[in-house]
């Protein structure tokens, strides 16, 4: 009766509303969302070509978990027209705090707009989204850019996991032994053309941040 209870109250979560967040490449309805990590500066490599992360900002809401990340396209020391941006793909994978083996990473392609991969150990990967759909997008404001992605999430007695059920958690119930550090969240852009990692950082989601 309490698992089915603590189950209730996270699926009534997964159901309020989206806070009008889209994934359309508008950067203004993230206005009043708090940034959630902030990169350390790194150096720029003059053949390093690709996107540069500045910040972070996450959002649980409704059945995924919504991710900001801005910054800058960099083709190396000179001139950026967003060229480098367009054609990063950005990996962010989720890792158990209490084992490493349950991590899902989730991925998009410049070669398949609105769509994102979500793998994890012995299944098959799945894609989610399409054009008219999208999973992930590009904004641009000013001279900077960022990457829009919404990641499904599903409930369980034990909280909120992201990608897939039985993942990562990111949100956790009253249900067991109460932890502070949920998962890691490694986030890397890569050069499509060039396969070359670009950018990477590393944080945690604790209890209670999202």
């Amino acid at each position: 009766m309490k698992k089915t209870l603590i189950f209730i109250a996270a699926a009534l979560l997964l159901a309020s509303p989206s806070f009008c967040l889209k994934i359309d490449g508008k950067f203004w309805d993230w206005a009043k969302i708090g940034t959630f990590y902030r990169c350390p500066n790194r150096l720029l490599e003059k053949d390093r070509s690709g996107f540069d992360m500045h910040s972070v900002k996450m959002c649980l809401s409704g059945r995924y978990l919504y991710i900001y990340i801005d910054g800058r396209s960099v083709v190396g020391f000179k001139t950026d027209r967003g060229w480098g941006a367009k054609k990063t793909s950005v990996r962010i994978s989720f890792t158990s705090s209490q084992s490493p083996l349950n991590r899902v990473r989730i991925a998009t392609d410049p070669a398949k707009p609105g769509k994102i991969k979500v793998s994890y150990p012995a299944a098959r990967s799945r894609y989610y989204g399409s054009k008219t759909d999208s999973y992930w997008a590009i904004a641009k404001y000013g001279g900077g850019y960022a990457f829009e992605i919404k990641i499904p999430v599903f409930a369980s007695y034990k909280g909120v996991h992201v990608g897939a059920p039985g993942r990562s958690l990111i949100w956790q119930s009253s249900h067991g032994k109460a932890r502070n550090h949920l998962s890691e969240v490694l986030i890397n852009t890569v050069d499509m053309k060039t396969h070359r990692l670009v950018d990477t950082i590393s944080f945690p989601i604790r209890k209670g941040e999202l």
